[in-house]
């Protein structure tokens, strides 16, 4: 059932990051389409992470033992 998710996150990634490419090939300067690209590669990279299951790492000890 995980794949479910999965697949319509990065549907959803596929049809923005194609919408915003054409947007930024017609309107933009040369190097703005590559660079959402790889925002939105990044973006995805992660949201996959997270719907994986990974967790942030949770402090042990606390950071600030004196601030109460």
């Amino acid at each position: 059932m995980m794949w479910l998710p999965l697949a319509l996150f990065t549907l959803g990634a596929v049809v923005v990051a194609v919408h915003q490419f054409q947007y930024w090939r017609k309107y933009g300067q040369g190097a703005e389409k590559w660079v959402f690209l790889g925002c939105m590669i990044t973006a995805w990279a992660i949201g996959i992470l997270f719907i994986a299951g990974m967790k942030f790492p949770t402090p042990i000890r606390p950071l600030f033992p004196a601030w109460k």
